[in-house]
């Protein structure tokens, strides 16, 4: 029991990382129950009514894609906080060789040892577990009050179902402790001489001293040494590349996620010039007035790859100044011909269909094919347009029989959505996405944070020693800073012009799956002000993070000074 003492001892005397990884391990908690407690309770009683009004459904959508957010989130953060273990233990087991050697020469075996590491990460994970379940329900708050006021529903709540509880508290905890497992292979199987004799495998040593040699020689002379000191630690600048991108990623998909509700605001209002959209339950044969625009419209399914996606199929009569079908360059569709369809932006940008690809259908039980003649930016959600006079003919109603007239005067009919309406569905559906963005960016900059400064810590803590020996050789503490800490600044800057590309192509499947996962469609889009905006975000945090160890420099100096006295 001793010995076992000594270990988390030996694991609690690095009080600042041991910090931060219970920090991690609650903010991938809280990321998850924050959304959860808003959706669990609330989606139950949705669940259990036979009808919902428009407002319970629209709120029933953003609880579906928030759900699958958090999971996203919940993922992402699991993933980032294993690294980070992975990280400590590897400086742990590098740093206590002799120590577990000498417990080792004592009779302790390789699994008694693992099994106390084990339960060391299990403590620490389910009490940031608790900590993050605790914070998130009473952030949940923040989630249900700007949904009641946005989807006009009442009696809103908060809950966990079991499943999600289990979720949070055990895989958690469940993925740190097989991670504390892995890692124990660094040692396992090394005998006490060995690890008492602390060798070192010399072809890694001198692999990453020549990588330094090799870089810092193709910079100015005075940034060498500096330089040379900062690539002597791999794993350092491995920890700032996965840092800088995962930042990159979060706040990339987070504009973008606040940017597609504008953009599909914007296509579902452009072109779309009419007042009311009537709608009939039974076909209609009457004539229409010439300033009126029939349609017909059939609930459908469509294949694309392993998808099976449920879209309507709508066909037109006729095309006027009420509704104006745009392509992708802004120019006015006509109806389309037999055999060809005009494919809405979800299905082209999620699910990779393009023009002159064949999309496969069942209208009414039919299978047919068709060909994608074009792609209508401002086509309804989830509509595909046909000919009408081809659909009319597979649904075997007359030709001319319609289900549906847009009008700028109101008409008769069974449903009839006004241009406020719309507009005001089209502003709550952009609330989900929005919110979902502000949570996103928040964890991505704390993240980030984090493993940055984790980086920079790390090569900090190395060089205690080399910071005592340049100030008793004369240097200033603002110099020490310079050649220690300032040198990880264009590292920062490589890294995140390295990660920009893939980390904009990560951010863009992430939205993919999401858009999927949840079949509400949510476009992809970025531009130079964003990136701009990681860009000094990066450096902003750089600078903060520059200042803490400005103090922590004098304060080993002072320290130092003060024993050097005694």
């Amino acid at each position: 029991m001793l010995v076992y003492k000594q270990l988390v001892k030996q694991l609690l005397h690095n009080k600042i990382f041991v910090s931060l990884l219970l920090l991690l391990t609650v903010l991938t908690s809280l990321s998850f129950y924050f959304v959860i407690f808003s959706i669990d309770g609330n989606m139950a009683v949705l669940n259990t009514l036979t009808t919902l009004t428009e407002n319970q459904q629209l709120y029933k959508n953003a609880l579906d894609a928030n759900t699958s957010l958090a999971y996203t989130f919940f993922i992402s953060t699991i993933v980032l906080t294993s690294f980070v273990f992975v990280m400590f233990f590897y400086r742990f087991y590098r740093g206590n060789k002799k120590q577990i050697g000498c417990i080792k020469a004592l009779g302790f075996k390789d699994s008694s040892l693992r099994a106390c590491f084990v339960y060391f990460v299990a403590v620490l994970s389910v009490i940031g577990t608790v900590l993050g379940l605790v914070g998130g329900y009473f952030l949940s708050d923040v989630l249900i009050h700007a949904n009641t006021n946005t989807y006009s529903v009442t009696g809103l709540v908060k809950g966990v179902s079991l499943m999600n509880l289990f979720v949070g508290l055990i895989v958690s905890t469940a993925m740190f402790c097989l991670i504390a497992f892995l890692c124990y292979f660094f040692i396992k199987g090394k005998g006490p001489g060995l690890l008492m004799g602390g060798n070192r495998s010399c072809p890694g040593v001198s692999f990453s001293l020549k990588a330094a040699n090799c870089i810092s020689g193709m910079i100015p002379t005075k940034n060498k040494f500096p330089l040379r000191i900062a690539l002597r630690k791999p794993l350092s600048i491995c920890l700032i590349l996965v840092a800088v991108m995962s930042f990159t990623v979060c706040i990339i998909l987070g504009r973008s996620l606040n940017s597609s509700s504008q953009k599909i605001f914007e296509t579902q209002t452009m072109g779309h010039n009419y007042e009311y959209d009537t709608t009939y339950s039974e076909y209609q044969t009457t004539s229409v007035s010439e300033n009126m625009i029939s349609y017909l419209e059939n609930t459908s399914r469509v294949f694309i790859g392993s998808h099976e996606i449920e879209q309507t199929m709508t066909g037109f009569y006729t095309l006027n100044s009420l509704y104006e079908l745009q392509d992708t360059k802004e120019n006015i569709l006509s109806a389309p011909k037999a055999g060809t369809v005009y494919i809405n932006p979800s299905l082209y940008e999620v699910y990779g269909l393009n023009i002159g690809d064949r999309l496969v259908t069942d209208i009414a039980g039919i299978s047919l094919a068709f060909t994608v003649a074009n792609i209508a930016t401002n086509a309804k959600s989830a509509n595909i347009y046909v000919n009408v006079n081809e659909l009319s003919k597979i649904l075997n109603v007359p030709i001319g029989a319609y289900n549906g007239i847009l009008s700028t005067e109101k008409i008769n009919g069974d449903v009839t959505i006004t241009k406020e309406q719309r507009i005001d569905i089209l502003n709550r559906l952009a609330v989900s996405n929005k919110i979902s963005a502000v949570i996103n960016q928040s964890i991505g900059g704390v993240v980030g944070a984090i493993l940055i400064f984790i980086a920079l810590y790390v090569n900090f803590q190395d060089n205690t020693h080399d910071i005592l020996i340049l100030y008793m050789m004369g240097y200033q503490t603002r110099r020490i800073r310079q050649m220690l800490i300032d040198v990880y600044m264009p590292i920062v800057w490589t890294a995140f012009f390295l990660t920009l590309a893939p980390g904009i192509g990560l951010a863009r499947l992430i939205q993919k799956s999401l858009s999927i996962s949840t079949n509400d469609y949510m476009p992809f889009g970025t531009s130079i002000f964003v990136v701009v905006l990681v860009f000094l975000g990066l450096n902003i945090i750089y600078l903060l993070i520059q200042v803490l160890f400005e103090l922590a420099i004098k304060r080993i100096i002072t320290k130092e000074a003060i024993s050097f006295t005694d």
